[in-house]
């Protein structure tokens, strides 16, 4: 059983389970962080936007309003066909995100678990008493993706994702706990919910 003052970090491979693991880990009281989640509302950010615009002006499109928002796909499209952008962007965002898990490690009494991607060379993995990787098959992992972005995210969009992430051998190198997700949901949840109690 895990220590109720514990700030445990979950990564692993696009669409290995870790959305579905950290649900799990939130009814058994956990207070929850998802990095993904997080950065979707920094998209939002006016200021972060301004600066995305310096980056990448043609992910954004005019309302009829005329104001101007940004597209996610397009986004998506600039920073996989150039790696430039990808960095430059990463460099803007990450430190946030790096920010505001500390804080929240530092300032929190209670059980927390944070779902972070890209945890290696983050700087944050060594604030964390234990760090969980989810791993699973690649021909699994892209058929969950297709199915849970319904056709919005492509083959190529998952495995351009795929390509920029750590690899398996670099999240295994940091992590204490393993996870194999290549069999059933049930046998998933019954795994994560043995972690989690």
């Amino acid at each position: 059983m895990l220590s109720k003052k514990i700030a445990i970090g979950l990564t692993g491979s696009f669409g290995s389970g870790k959305s579905t693991a950290l649900k799990i880990f939130k009814e058994f009281g956990y207070k929850t962080y998802s990095a993904d989640e997080q950065v979707n509302k920094l998209y939002e950010d006016e200021r972060i936007q301004k600066e995305i615009k310096k980056i990448a002006p043609e992910v954004f499109s005019k309302k009829e309003t005329g104001r101007c928002f940004l597209e996610k796909q397009k986004l998506r499209e600039a920073v996989f066909s150039d790696l430039n952008k990808l960095k430059k962007i990463e460099t803007l965002i990450h430190p946030i995100i790096k920010m505001q898990c500390i804080s929240l490690i530092k300032s929190s009494n209670k059980k927390n678990i944070f779902e972070i991607p890209i945890l290696v060379n983050s700087g944050i993995e060594k604030h964390f008493t234990k760090i969980i990787t989810i791993e699973s098959r690649k021909e699994l992992r892209q058929e969950r993706i297709i199915k849970r972005y319904k056709h919005k995210i492509s083959v190529e969009d998952f495995l351009k994702i795929d390509q920029s992430q750590p690899t398996q051998a670099e999240r295994e190198s940091i992590s204490n706990i393993i996870i194999n997700n290549n069999g059933t949901i049930s046998e998933f949840k019954k795994i994560i919910t043995s972690l989690a109690n």
